[in-house]
């Protein structure tokens, strides 16, 4: 039986980095969301993702993924707090959107299937911990995003998760992964990224600040901080007027 210093930081997630990316301060106020503050549930990314999730087969793609959609609006409102009345609008727009995703993803499905969807990874050692969307045929990690896709190539933020997820599994599997792929449903695309030891080297650095900022420290506000749509930009406004009359 193994003993846990009650101590102990837990292990950083890979979802931290993501947002980390996006801001230092999101880190901040997710853990105080983590210690009672509501999270928003996004209806139209959950529903996205869980279709992608779904697909378990090559033949009629389409005519697949219009039975799975039916399927996830009777599930989901039983899986998450998500009203019918709310998932019923997501759905129908996302049923207008099928065709195009089955047409664009249908001669990519060599790259996905068989697959192994949403895998637990977890590593003492890193101090990492992450759910991956889908681990893909040749053992490569491959992320879902429901946004759009950048014109050439993926996101710095989806380089450096796929980096991450390759830290957990490269050390599950002892040996390198230095592929991987992000899946971009609503271009039909998916794309291949290398993961390279710089990508890995940086994801580390980033899982130690976000220790530091765990543990109390509020990190300033990038200039290029995306504040317009931010979930906490309340919050992060009243903490920011408060300290500026502190000091």
């Amino acid at each position: 039986m193994v003993c846990i210093d009650p101590l102990m930081q837990p292990p950083v997630r890979i979802y931290d980095i993501g947002l980390y990316l996006r801001c230092p301060r999101l880190i901040f106020f997710e853990n105080l969301r983590n210690k009672g503050m509501p999270r928003k549930i996004d209806t139209k990314h959950i529903l996205l993702r869980s279709l992608m999730l779904s697909i378990s087969r090559k033949d009629d793609l389409e005519g697949h993924l219009r039975e799975n959609l039916s399927r996830l609006q009777e599930e989901l409102p039983l899986v998450y707090e998500i009203e019918p009345d709310e998932l019923k609008p997501a759905c129908r727009e996302l049923e207008g959107e099928i065709a195009g995703i089955a047409l664009g993803l249908a001669g990519q499905l060599n790259l996905l299937l068989p697959c192994q969807a949403e895998v637990d990874l977890f590593s003492d050692k890193l101090g990492l911990s992450g759910r991956l969307d889908r681990l893909a045929p040749g053992g490569m990690p491959s992320l879902i995003r429901t946004g759009k896709a950048p014109q050439d190539g993926i996101w710095k933020k989806d380089r450096l998760m796929l980096a991450g997820y390759s830290l957990l599994l490269s050390e599950k599997h002892r040996t390198h992964i230095n592929q991987g792929l992000v899946e971009y449903p609503r271009q039909g695309l998916v794309r291949t990224a290398e993961i390279h030891g710089v990508d890995r080297a940086r994801v580390l650095r980033i899982r130690d600040r976000i220790k530091q900022i765990k543990e109390g420290q509020l990190p300033d506000r990038p200039e290029d901080a995306p504040c317009e749509n931010c979930e906490a930009r309340v919050i992060c406004e009243t903490r920011h007027s408060l300290a500026s009359r502190l000091f």
